[in-house]
């Protein structure tokens, strides 16, 4: 099994808990939210590695500001997503923030784990 695999595995695992626990404590939960959060993080994160598989390509050795660059581009991205469609209402729930936050740690930490393999690559 390739390490994707194993990846998309592990994240579909951590939004399978994540839902659950969301689920259970809020008795508001609004599934649309927690969507747009995960699928917002998972294109963000894609765009992220495939730009990062083609830098190491081309210049291995500007990986590591790549990486700075573009996972600072992906928290102004988030930023913006969280302020232009999550949080539109005058009150907004802390449950809320917390999902957002959680599945942009997990998708932050894919993005490190994939980082670090690429700049450990022999060769």
């Amino acid at each position: 099994m390739s390490v994707y695999a194993k990846a998309a595995i592990v994240v579909g695992i951590l939004f399978g808990i994540h839902f659950g626990i969301a689920k259970f404590v809020d008795a508001n939960f609004n599934m649309t939210n927690f969507l747009v959060s995960y699928v917002s993080q998972a294109v963000l994160t894609a765009l992220i590695l495939l730009a990062l598989f083609q830098i190491d390509k081309k210049a291995k050795e500007q990986l590591g500001y790549a990486f700075l660059g573009l996972t600072s581009a992906k928290v102004i991205l988030s930023y913006v997503i969280a302020t232009q469609f999550l949080f539109q209402g005058t009150v907004i729930a802390k449950e809320l923030k917390i999902n957002f936050f959680i599945a942009f740690l997990i998708f932050l930490c894919l993005d490190a784990y994939f980082v670090i393999r690429l700049l450990n690559k022999k060769g």
